[in-house]
């Protein structure tokens, strides 16, 4: 596969007020639809064909970065990790080489709301949880931090992706950090993991304040986690999943119990919360 980008197939261009957007000249609306079609042919469950569509279209177009996606995540879903992981490496690569010299990391944006840049977006996403499934939390954490620097409103959870990675490191000052970032947001990772951070650091008083609230925001995760046994729903979807379900909460615990159960009395803890923070 032909991973190297002929000149000015990905361009970087400012918008305004330090923001930019890819563009991508040689990519046509009929090139796109041959890849809509690609996607179609994945989810009616025609596999082979579509992994043959996408490796068509990129070694057409090297620079289609949402084409190397799909078929990275084709070739993880079909066991072929590794595959995978080299084909968002190489791709990340095409789209940071095409960042011009100007755009620094913390500064300027690459929004969500252009749709230029979604792909770059989705593509770098896919190789933090590449790195994240291997075990390589720093370079993980790299990513999800890049990712929230370039686009502050985080669209795909990096947020979530990267307090996980800080509970990870046993670093739950990073964890408060990321959270302070998000002072109203709702997403269980957020208030929960802000909770667990206090605990950690010892600030009981005002961790027991902040877990009522997750208790009153979400209690079915709380609930989940202080089960001796946990049962996945017999409906569970995680690709589907509804605030404040059961779904969620079994989803939340599979993906971050363990920090909860490897603080030493959080579970305990919690269990002792739950029945005056469910009344409020």
């Amino acid at each position: 596969m032909n991973h190297r980008q002929p000149k000015k197939t990905i361009v970087c261009k400012p918008l305004d007020d330090h923001q930019w957007t890819f563009e991508y000249p040689r990519i046509s609306w009929e090139t796109q639809e041959e890849f809509y079609a690609a996607i179609e042919l994945r989810r009616a469950g025609y596999i082979a064909e579509a992994e043959a569509e996408y490796r068509r279209l990129v070694a057409e177009f090297p620079e289609f970065i949402d084409a190397h996606h799909y078929l990275a995540m084709l070739l993880s879903e079909t066991g072929r990790d590794e595959e995978a992981y080299h084909t968002w490496q190489l791709v990340v690569a095409l789209g940071l080489q095409a960042l011009p010299e100007a755009f620094e990391i913390g500064r300027d944006r690459l929004p969500w709301f252009v749709l230029e840049n979604r792909p770059f977006l989705r593509v770098y996403h896919g190789l933090g949880l590449a790195y994240y499934d291997r075990g390589e939390f720093e370079r993980a954490l790299e990513i999800f931090e890049n990712l929230l620097a370039m686009n502050p409103s985080d669209n795909q959870g990096a947020r979530a992706l990267a307090i996980d990675c800080h509970f990870e490191r046993g670093d739950p000052e990073s964890v408060l950090e990321i959270c302070g970032r998000y002072p109203e947001d709702g997403l269980e990772q957020v208030v929960y993991g802000r909770a667990l951070a206090l605990y950690q650091l010892g600030h009981k008083a005002e961790a027991e304040d902040v877990l009522c609230d997750a208790i009153g925001w979400l209690p079915l995760i709380a609930k989940e986690l202080v089960k001796q046994r946990h049962r996945r729903p017999k409906d569970f979807d995680p690709y589907r999943i509804i605030h404040g379900s059961a779904n969620q909460a079994y989803l939340y615990w599979h993906d971050q119990g363990r920090h909860w159960a490897n603080t030493s009395g959080a579970l305990a803890w919690v269990q002792s919360c739950l029945p005056a923070c469910s009344k409020q």
